[in-house]
């Protein structure tokens, strides 16, 4: 069985990289066959300047690398099916009881979870 958990290399690795960044986020992620996954998300901070720009003024940059997430909670869900993520992105909120009543909470360790 693969172990996806971040070692203590890749950790050290983490805090000795001076462009990594640990920016607040959420996601969708949506199963797209082959073991592969699309997600879409987003990162809102209270400066001027998103960290994940890395300081350019373009509207997009594309960022190779690796995402670490650390899940506050995690809700499945069939509520958004046929949107597709572009549809889901611009949405703009989260109808959270929504997608409880047609879906489960399949983590929340840190009952982070809005009661």
């Amino acid at each position: 069985m693969n172990d996806f958990r971040p070692t203590d290399s890749a950790l050290a690795g983490l805090r000795l990289d001076p462009h990594a960044r640990h920016v607040p986020a959420w996601m969708y992620v949506q199963r797209v066959g082959d073991g592969t996954i699309s997600f879409v998300g987003s990162s809102r901070v209270s400066t001027p300047a998103h960290p994940l720009h890395y300081g350019s003024t373009r509207t997009h940059q594309l960022v190779v690398g690796e995402l670490i997430v650390r899940p506050h909670f995690v809700v499945g869900t069939d509520a958004l099916r046929g949107k597709g993520l572009g549809g889901i992105a611009a949405q703009g909120s989260h109808d959270l009881l929504r997608y409880l009543s047609c879906g489960d909470v399949i983590l929340d360790p840190y009952d982070k979870l809005p009661k």
